[in-house]
């Protein structure tokens, strides 16, 4: 936790007075989710008083609220430090903390801190946010699209279509194909089409008009299928691949995205509730200088609930940054000097000077 919170003592966290909240220290939401919350209620149910269980999605830590702080310290003398059936005799480390810390950890800031730990992103730093800027008969039409252009792939190839796997996600490329390992466009080949969908052009019009101060003429476009429990680690999209702004658009069933600042601690990332027919832009500050991710997990916490993933589709539009070069004032996380870049770099001059007319 101290690493978690960036304070320098436990002190500033843990009360040696009784309070009616207990922090489990060693057990919090990771990446069994809703398993957890059961077995902490399970562990903690049989005690007098007990209220409820308080997990962060980000932190690996939880909370255990009682009615009081009499019922808190039974709980406390019985289980603390001694080993935990529900856990597989794993001991449950326990500490209290007062109600001000406790509203402090939930929400992000510390204790003797006059502003909060996380930032948050919004426009101001470049990331745009709009609910509902598909309707439900739109997104089962472009999801009816993609089952189509799947269908006249097969047909058309043997029984083949082109979809990748990444990971545990599912991806297909139109306009231009993404190489993993480099980063930047790949392969022609692994296309779909070498065109954007036709479908995709009202969105992307739509999307120009709604934010005109980053009017974006993509000319890529990922679909991307994620199987429940699916995610994507943190990352920031490389700056010499793309250009300033990247667009998603969501679909299926809703998902939390996580946003950091590399370096910073666990304590200062946030997140942000992808919902179905959502639009998401990138740009700035927010495309350049914070990582995003999707956790890989089955249950997502949203608001003190429990919620499961099913499928989801997310459709990704860059245009791609033809110069391969950035020169954005963020330079430690930039890609511009990466010996990969310059490599790529020096393959575009030979090609241009072998082929003007590219």
């Amino acid at each position: 936790m101290l690493r978690i919170e960036g304070v320098a003592n436990l002190a500033e966290l843990f009360s040696q007075q009784p309070s009616r909240i207990l922090c489990i220290v060693n057990i919090g939401y990771c990446s069994e989710g809703l398993q957890t919350v059961q077995l902490l209620e399970s562990a903690l149910r049989p005690y007098g008083g007990f209220e409820r269980v308080v997990v962060d999605s980000i932190k690996p830590y939880s909370f255990a609220i009682f009615a009081n702080a009499s019922d808190a310290e039974i709980a406390f003398t019985e289980i603390r430090d001694k080993p935990c059936a529900k856990f597989n005799n794993k001991p449950l480390v326990l500490e209290y903390v007062s109600p001000l810390v406790f509203a402090q950890l939930t929400k992000g800031s510390m204790p003797g801190s006059t502003e909060a730990i996380t930032e948050t992103l919004g426009e101001s730093r470049g990331l745009f946010y709009v609910a509902n800027f598909i309707s439900e008969q739109e997104e089962q039409a472009v999801l009816a699209y993609i089952r189509e252009d799947e269908e006249r792939e097969s047909a058309a190839n043997g029984g083949t279509d082109k979809w990748h796997r990444i990971q545990e996600r599912f991806v297909k490329h139109y306009g231009h194909s993404f190489d993993y390992q480099t980063k930047h466009v790949g392969d022609a080949a692994k296309t779909a089409s070498q065109q954007l969908p036709l479908w995709s052009q009202s969105f992307i019009e739509r999307m120009n008009k709604r934010i005109p101060s980053h009017a974006l003429e993509p000319d890529m476009l990922t679909i991307q299928r994620y199987p429940p429990g699916a995610g994507i680690s943190f990352h920031v999209d490389s700056h010499t691949a793309f250009t300033d702004t990247l667009a998603v658009l969501s679909m299926g069933t809703p998902v939390q995205m996580g946003f950091r600042k590399p370096g910073a601690p666990q304590a200062a990332q946030m997140s942000l509730d992808l919902e179905p027919r959502s639009l998401l832009l990138l740009t700035g500050e927010a495309r350049y200088a914070w990582e995003h991710a999707i956790r890989i997990r089955r249950t997502d916490l949203v608001d003190g609930a429990i919620r499961e993933r099913r499928e989801r589709w997310s459709i990704t539009i860059r245009k791609v940054n033809k110069a391969i070069e950035c020169n954005c004032e963020y330079p430690d996380m930039c890609d511009n000097d990466a010996e990969t870049v310059r490599q790529l770099r020096t393959r575009l001059a030979a090609k241009r000077a072998h082929n003007p007319i590219d």
